[in-house]
């Protein structure tokens, strides 16, 4: 008996729904879905450090409508993907009976690296491991959960051993097209552009998309055309620099960050900052309070209600400190909006506010 092929606009929609999986990092978690891109091509499975949006772009969509008229492969790629689906729409999820009040004002969760896989390496080492598995498990959970973070056009760097024998380090360049990533669009389909006041300057930045099963992670990218050459650079490496560098990479986070989910219209619930490099988003959310007529204690009162931190390295070598004069200078024009002293700002960040010799 002859097999009837495949109609064209079926293969096609196959070949819609694997782009479409290969830029959610759920099938990081799902062991089938990993199996159809390597058997797409087990080479480049291996070279391109299982990345599945790269293997789809390796392979020619000739070649890949050819591998979908295979019908045993089509039935595999049509089983993971009704389990893909499945898992997008099941409402039956512990937040749903446990938590519903996030399931519309999420937790936004931010942090300065995350580390969902190899196919993304914008993070250091275990606090972004963390950070990453914390968007898993919410996802998992059906929690709402929005992430927040920047991406890092270098990443962290590579390793390997010389002649020598030395260890040896170097950056590649990252490029979007080749990662799981979306660009955050407006209305009209251009590129959501926000800014922040550093120093003197106006940084303007665009965001990218990270889907992690049900729930968004937000990038930050100051490398756009808007911002002079040390902008640009100032999201290139995962804590990259010298405090300056960091110093504004952080306020980019914090104030940026809230700035661009205002943007895109998310309200959320909880503030939640996996270590220090975000506390800049609690000026912003006083800011905030501010201009809607607030006065400075009731609104640092309403910010502490709704933030929430973690320390992961509670020793004093785990945390920025930054000099009054760099801190005056970094928040230049922004500190005008708090109307606040730089010394009562100062104070704000100080373990015995008191201390004035305390950076």
């Amino acid at each position: 008996m002859t097999v009837k092929p495949y109609a064209v606009d079926e293969i096609t929609s196959l070949v819609t729904a694997l782009n479409t999986l290969a830029r959610n990092l759920w099938w990081t978690w799902d062991q089938d879905a990993q199996d159809l891109f390597a058997e797409l091509s087990p080479r480049g499975w291996q070279n391109l450090y299982h990345n599945p949006v790269a293997v789809l772009r390796e392979v020619s969509e000739y070649e890949l409508r050819v591998r979908l008229q295979d019908r045993e492969f089509a039935d595999r790629v049509r089983h993971v993907l009704r389990k893909f689906n499945a898992y997008l729409a099941d409402e039956q999820t512990w937040a749903h009976a446990h938590a519903p009040q996030f399931l519309d004002r999420p937790v936004a969760y931010f942090s300065a690296e995350f580390g969902f896989h190899e196919t993304l390496p914008i993070a250091a080492g275990g606090l972004g491991v963390l950070a990453g598995d914390h968007v898993k498990s919410a996802s998992d959970a059906g929690l709402g959960l929005v992430g927040v973070s920047l991406f890092y056009r270098e990443g962290y760097f590579m390793q390997s051993i010389n002649e020598e024998n030395w260890q040896t380090e170097y950056y590649t360049r990252l490029h979007p097209r080749n990662l799981p990533l979306e660009p955050v669009l407006d209305a009209r389909g251009e590129p959501v552009i926000c800014s922040v006041d550093i120093a003197v300057s106006h940084v303007y930045f665009r965001a990218w998309r990270v889907n992690v099963g049900r729930n968004p992670v937000y990038l930050l990218d100051t490398d756009i055309e808007q911002n002079e050459q040390r902008f640009r650079d100032l999201t290139l490496r995962v804590y990259g620099g010298d405090s300056t560098t960091r110093i504004m990479q952080e306020i980019l986070l914090g104030i940026g960050g809230v700035r661009l989910l205002r943007e895109l219209g998310v309200q959320p619930a909880v503030f939640h900052l996996n270590e220090g490099h975000a506390a800049f988003l609690t000026l912003e959310l006083i800011r905030e309070k501010l201009a809607g007529g607030m006065k400075f204690e009731a609104a640092m009162t309403a910010t502490r209600q709704e933030c929430v931190f973690t320390t992961h390295t509670p020793v004093e070598a785990g945390h920025d400190r930054f000099s009054a004069d760099l801190i005056s200078y970094a928040l230049n024009k922004y500190r005008s909006q708090l109307r606040l002293p730089l010394e009562e700002l100062m104070e704000l960040g100080r373990v015995n506010a008191t201390d004035e010799h305390e950076l």
